[in-house]
This record gives C-alpha cells, sequence and structure tokens, in this order.
C-alpha cells in the first residue's frame, strides 16, 4: 500500500497513445516539461517519432496488433492513460473496417487493460463527429449524439466503451470531444487533412491557397496547447465521467480564415476557387460553458497568434 510519503515522492506515468501524432507529441512534451514520465505507443502510421523532443518509453506498435497480455504490461504503474490513437475520418487509404477494429474493438481492449490494471484516470480523446451535427447550432454536450460517418460512431461507441469499464472495473474517466486543432507540427499527411497546413504550404511555395465553394464554410479552430491544457485538466479533475467540448465557441470562414493567412504570411497572392464539397453550407462550433464551469478552461490563443505561430514554424 502507497503511504502518504511515497505519495509525496511519487512520479507519475502516463500512457499516451498516439504518442508521436500532431496531438500526441505536444501532450507528451508537455507532460514530461511537467515532471511525469510517460510511456508512449504509436506505429508511425500517421505519426512521426522525430517530433517527439523529449524522452519517452516508446512501445512501436499498433493497438490493433497488441494483445491483451500486451497491453496489460503497457498499463501497469501507470497513473493516467490519455488514449488518443484513432483511424482519423477522410484519412486517404483509410476503411471503415479499419476504424471499426482501431477504434472500437482495440479501444475495447485498451480500456479493459487499463481497468484490470487499476489506472487513476482515463482521457479519452474524441470528436465533434460523434456529434454528427453540421450546424448552424454550436454543439452542446446535452445534444443527443447522431453521428453521420463511421468514424463518429466509432468515436461514440468509445465514449460508451468507458461506461462499460467503469462498471466493471471502477475505473475514472472522463471525454475530450475535439473540434479542429491546429497549431505547429501538423503535418499534412498525418491525421485531418488541415486547411491551414495545405494553403500555407502553397502560399511558401508561391502557389495560390485554394478555397473549396464559396468558403463561407466555417470551422471551430483550438490551438494545440490550448487542447493540452485541457486535456490536463479533465486528468486532474475530481469530477468523473464528464464530457466536455475542446472548442472555443467560434467558427470562423474558410474565406476569412485563408485572408488572415495571406495577411499573416505578408504575401500578395490571390485565393482560387477549388470544387465545392460536402462540407459546403456547414457551421461547426462547440459550447464553451461546461469545459468553463467544470473544469476553468477555456481556448485563450486567438487565430491570429495561433496562425502566426504555425506560419514562423513552417518558415522555420
Amino acid at each position: 500500500m502507497r503511504t502518504a510519503a511515497d505519495a509525496r515522492t511519487h512520479v507519475r506515468t502516463a500512457l499516451v497513445t498516439g504518442a508521436a501524432g500532431f496531438i500526441g507529441c505536444h501532450l507528451t512534451e508537455r507532460l514530461v516539461a511537467d515532471g511525469w514520465m510517460v510511456r508512449g505507443i504509436d506505429d508511425e502510421r500517421t505519426g512521426d517519432w522525430g517530433r517527439v523532443k523529449v524522452p519517452v518509453d516508446r512501445i512501436d506498435r499498433s493497438l490493433e496488433e497488441m494483445s491483451p497480455a500486451e497491453l496489460r504490461t503497457a498499463c501497469a504503474g501507470v497513473d493516467v492513460l490519455f488514449h488518443l490513437a484513432a483511424e482519423k475520418h477522410n484519412t486517404p487509404g483509410r476503411t471503415a473496417e479499419r476504424t471499426v477494429a482501431v477504434n472500437i474493438a482495440a479501444t475495447a481492449r485498451l480500456f479493459d487493460a487499463a481497468g484490470a490494471e487499476s489506472i487513476r484516470r482515463v482521457v479519452f480523446a474524441s470528436s465533434l463527429y460523434a456529434y454528427g451535427s453540421l450546424g448552424p447550432a454550436p454543439m452542446a454536450e446535452a445534444d443527443l449524439p447522431a453521428p453521420r460517418t463511421v468514424y463518429g460512431v466509432s468515436k461514440l461507441a468509445g465514449e460508451h466503451l468507458l461506461r462499460v469499464v467503469e462498471t466493471s472495473h471502477g475505473m475514472s474517466w472522463s471525454v475530450a470531444r475535439l473540434f479542429f486543432i491546429y497549431g505547429p507540427r501538423q503535418l499534412a499527411a498525418g491525421g485531418y487533412p488541415s486547411v491551414i497546413v495545405r494553403n500555407f504550404g502553397r502560399i511558401r511555395r508561391g502557389e495560390q491557397p485554394v478555397v473549396n465553394g464559396d468558403g463561407r464554410q466555417a470551422l471551430d479552430y483550438v490551438f494545440v496547447e490550448d487542447c493540452i491544457e485541457g486535456l490536463l485538466r479533465l486528468a486532474e479533475s475530481d469530477q468523473q465521467g464528464i464530457t466536455v467540448n475542446v472548442a472555443s465557441g467560434r467558427a470562423v470562414s474558410v474565406e476569412d480564415l485563408t485572408a488572415q493567412m495571406i495577411d499573416i504570411a505578408g504575401s500578395s497572392l490571390e485565393p482560387i476557387a477549388g470544387p465545392s464539397d460536402w462540407t459546403a453550407g456547414t457551421s461547426r462550433s462547440g459550447t464553451t460553458t461546461l469545459a468553463s464551469e467544470r473544469l476553468g478552461w477555456e481556448a485563450s490563443t486567438s487565430l491570429e497568434v495561433g496562425l502566426r505561430r504555425v506560419w514562423e514554424s513552417m518558415s522555420a
């Protein structure tokens, strides 16, 4: 049994799945900076361990290939599990079958291992796609989810699997429904295709940025460091079983976003119109009241500051 003295000297250990991914590399570095030991799982299908600049106990495996025994070994001695790894929405080459295999089946085995190893808290990175809403009303945690994609279904299933493991193992958990996270080291080929990365890349090459359709489709952007702060507050919160939006509460149109990017880059390039796609007419944002009231969290980085940091990192 851990004594009070042990608790004071205990170095906390985090297990981060998707540790070499965009959000994962930033989370890993923040955890190490805060004094945590970090164990990371990533198979580099969309991640890149080269993005992680701090010491990590690496597990170079795919979650769906790990046996229950291997998952329990990975979870042994862990205080908090941050489950970020997933087959992402609209990533080229992904199938519905693989999305189910990773985001539901492998996630169920991971959560069961976490419960069996008595991990104190699981923080699950869910998604706005669990709602299924295309706007214009902001998405609120009390809304009835009606996902429209296999990815959204899989993320909602992951949320419900936490309740199953709470019942079977008494495990504590919290859920972050992430909106459009952006920031440095967001590779265009990894995770969500990012209009920010794509168009900043085009501007750097002297090519005109592309705006699909009329550009009025609007998205709720959150800078990655704000996202990390939200995940950490969910890990530290004494509130069990809460689901919160990691959102700014503001939707910005792609047209306005691109104009701001051109200005930050000091470019004279004019955007060109690309074909309209399924996002036409959508406005996707999330309410922020619950995160503010329950966690004292809000997205504090302005879009201008965040975009400038992305441009500077890409230019460097």
